[in-house]
Formats: C-alpha cells, sequence, structure tokens
C-alpha cells in the first residue's frame, strides 16, 4: 500500500491554520474569564475588555466555527490522502 501525495498542501495548511487559531483564541477567552474572575473576587470590580468579550456572542460563535471547519477539513483531507 502506497501512500498518495497530498494534492493540495496549502488547503491542508489553511485549515490546520484555522485550527490553531481558533485554539489560540479560545485559550485566550478562557485566561481572560478566570483572571476576571480573580480580579473580581479581590477588588469587586470586572475588567471591562473582559465584559465586552463576554456580552458579544457573536465572537463566541466564530471561535467555534474556527474550530469546527478547521478540525473537520483538515481530518477530511488527510483521510482522503493517506
Amino acid at each position: 500500500m502506497t501512500n498518495k501525495q497530498l494534492a493540495h498542501p496549502k488547503l491542508l495548511l489553511f485549515f490546520e491554520t484555522l485550527t490553531a487559531i481558533g485554539v489560540v483564541v479560545a485559550l485566550l477567552r478562557f485566561l481572560a474569564s478566570i483572571i476576571n474572575a480573580i480580579y473580581k473576587h479581590t477588588t469587586g470590580n470586572e475588567l471591562t475588555f473582559v465584559t465586552t468579550i463576554r456580552d458579544n456572542a457573536w465572537q463566541n460563535y466564530l471561535t467555534l466555527a474556527l474550530l469546527i471547519i478547521g478540525i473537520i477539513d483538515t481530518r477530511i483531507l488527510k483521510r482522503r490522502f493517506k
């Protein structure tokens, strides 16, 4: 059984980059919420940039869409040319 050459390596790189961006954004949002919780516990106030991020629902969906599209399409490309 021979391995097929990947027909579109740039496309695979694009989807892997999309996944990486989604992971980084999700981690940053998670860390910002932890920092906000600690800050709120110590001072009683919330950080304004965290509440702005939390209130924008489209950012939540955009992060999730980046992850889903990147992961699914990377798996499809890797399976097709395995």
